[in-house]
Order: structure tokens, then C-alpha cells, then sequence
């Protein structure tokens, strides 16, 4: 194995480590966040560098609703596709529960939430900005 990916392999248990624990920046829910989509997601996620001409961008506000379940609202989404806005939104819908935190961070989330960008490949398959690898070069 080569020493970037058991660098890959050790970044990827951490954030396992942190999902499970107790949210209290915006940062540690937006990491928490993306790991749980990643891992629901399973094989609609491009795990590699972004290609460097995206198939699509869409960009979602995340947000707590009144039973502390995620809610996306489009702020930025593909008209060419609109199945792949489809597809970000029901990545986001289809969680589980939010993971723990402090009340004070679960209200900054009912009332503003936060932006997060799926990044669409050719093939369909996506990552989340704040997950994602920088993007290859042309």
C-alpha cells in the first residue's frame, strides 16, 4: 500500500472516529455530515480526485427540520439534469437522524443551516466539496 493511500485509509477512520462523536463547531457537523452521506451513499460516491470538467455542480443549503432530520433546499442546481439535483437532494433526505450535538449548534442549524456542493462526475457518481479530493488538472 502506498503511503498515500494508508494516509487516505487513516483520514478516513478519523472521520469515522469524529462522526460518532459530539458536534460542536460547524466545521466538525459539515465533516459529520458528509461522512454519513458517504457512507449511505455507498457506491454513488466518487472516492477519487474530481475529474477536472464536472459533468454537474449543485450547491444545497443543509438544514434541521423540526424532527432534527437533514432538509436540502437548492441553492445552485442543473437545469441540463435536473436528476442529479434529484439525486443530491435524496442524498440528503434519505439520512438517518443528526448525529449528536450541542443545542446551541442544533439551533444555528434549524434556523441557518449550512452550504454544502456535490460535485457530479460523468458517470453519475459524486463527492461532497468538503470531502473531496482537490480536482485533477486538464
Amino acid at each position: 500500500m502506498s503511503r498515500f493511500a494508508a494516509s487516505l485509509c487513516f483520514a478516513g477512520a478519523l472521520l469515522a472516529c469524529a462522526a460518532g462523536a459530539r458536534a460542536e463547531s460547524l466545521d466538525q457537523v459539515r465533516r459529520g455530515f458528509a461522512q454519513m452521506v458517504y457512507e449511505d451513499a455507498g457506491p454513488d460516491i466518487n472516492r477519487e480526485a474530481p475529474q477536472p470538467l464536472l459533468r454537474a455542480v449543485v450547491v444545497l443549503r443543509v438544514r434541521l427540520d423540526a424532527q432534527d432530520r437533514w432538509h436540502a433546499e437548492v441553492m445552485r442546481e442543473n437545469d441540463v439534469e435536473p436528476g442529479l439535483t434529484r439525486k443530491a437532494i435524496a442524498s440528503v433526505e434519505h439520512l438517518p437522524r443528526a448525529m449528536e450535538m450541542s443545542a446551541a449548534m442544533a439551533e444555528q442549524l434549524h434556523r441557518e443551516g449550512f452550504v454544502e456542493v456535490w460535485l457530479f462526475q460523468n458517470d453519475g457518481r459524486f463527492a461532497l466539496k468538503t470531502l473531496a479530493l482537490p480536482q485533477r488538472r486538464l
